[in-house]
């Protein structure tokens, strides 16, 4: 019964711990069942997997996944996008030379070749608010865009209450009733 219950967390193995029992499966010193209980593996799967990546040269270590990325400075993403255009868009091998994601060469390397501009790249986020027009004709465009916002929203709010009131009225079955609102 103990054997049906799912343990709560990943088991990790230490690195010297899955040599030791790759080299037993491969010189076949003990059958797997042993191995498995002698090691505390958890199933044969995940020892067959340690295998495999020692059959291909590599070491059963776990991946790390980056949480995440590096901050990258303008400068950094033009350089970048200079690099992925000439080596024809090798987005993979960008991603390994500097240090980054695949997502971001490809997003970068995108956000130029449609705007042709390199301050497309720029990281604007955060920076709109705040900013002041620059010469009057902004100003006044600025001042209409708030003054039709305000009229909308006094829209809003006058066919709100009409629609209270109109509400309010069906329930009034005389049209003399004291309870009926004024308009």
């Amino acid at each position: 019964m103990a054997n049906l219950e799912r343990p709560v967390h990943n088991r990790r193995y230490p690195k010297k711990l899955k040599l030791r029992a790759v080299r037993d499966y491969r010189n076949h010193r003990l059958p797997t069942r042993e191995i498995l209980l002698k090691y505390d593996i958890r199933g044969l799967s995940q020892l067959r997997n340690w295998v495999i990546l020692y059959n291909n040269g590599k070491e059963p270590v776990r991946k790390r996944v980056r949480k995440m990325g590096r901050k990258v400075l303008y400068d950094e993403k033009i350089e970048i996008v200079k690099w992925v255009l000439k080596h024809n868009h090798d987005y993979k091998q960008a991603a390994q030379k500097f240090d980054i994601t695949y997502s971001r060469a490809y997003a970068w390397t995108q956000k130029y070749e449609q705007a042709n501009d390199w301050t497309a790249l720029k990281d604007r986020r955060g920076k709109t608010r705040g900013r002041q027009p620059a010469d009057r004709e902004e100003q006044l465009l600025k001042e209409i865009r708030d003054l039709k916002a305000k009229l909308r929203e006094r829209e809003v709010q006058i066919a709100f209450s009409k629609k209270l009131i109109e509400i309010s009225n069906r329930e009034v079955k005389r049209p003399n009733d004291i309870k009926r609102f004024k308009k």
